[in-house]
């Protein structure tokens, strides 16, 4: 196995697990002081502690020392690697949108074509029964009309 397979086993594991990826997203927002993450995330320091060292391992966090107070961070690593995937995540749900857009747009079509093909057919049958081509004429017109103006409207 070559380095880029290790770091990327490496990777998925430590951030393998709700509690893992909740502790990223937290960092996320900016450093924060060991005591204050484990409040957020109601969790026990001390394994906040050992996630933090996985992930340290991993090369996603760091901790600095400010005013004495240590704090959290996320590495550069670890910004671009949750940014490349809540970017995938978001770009499945719009494809979803995307999708069920288009279904809406074909059942809307497909309701405007049955109901002008409706209109035809009675317009037919009325013409044929009367003996009657302008009943058919008028009819070929009202569905046409009745098809531009459902399609027209949202």
């Amino acid at each position: 196995m070559g380095k880029v397979e290790e770091d990327l086993l490496a990777i998925f594991e430590a951030v393998g697990g709700r509690l893992r990826a909740r502790f990223m997203i937290e960092l996320r927002a900016g450093p924060l002081r060991p005591s204050k993450l484990s409040q957020k995330l109601e969790a026990p320091i001390s394994n906040l502690y050992r996630i933090f060292n996985e992930l340290k391992e991993a090369k996603l966090v760091e901790s600095y020392e400010h005013e004495g107070m240590v704090y959290w961070k996320l590495t550069d690593l670890g910004e671009r690697w949750l940014d490349a995937n809540i970017g995938a995540l978001s770009q499945k749900a719009l494809l979803k949108g995307h999708e069920q857009e288009t279904l809406s747009v074909r059942r809307r079509h497909y309701i405007s074509a049955t109901i002008s093909l409706a209109i035809l057919l009675l317009a037919v049958i009325r013409g044929l029964m009367l003996s009657q081509p302008t009943y058919i004429a008028g009819g070929l017109i009202l569905s046409l009309l009745i098809f531009v103006i459902l399609e027209k409207v949202k």
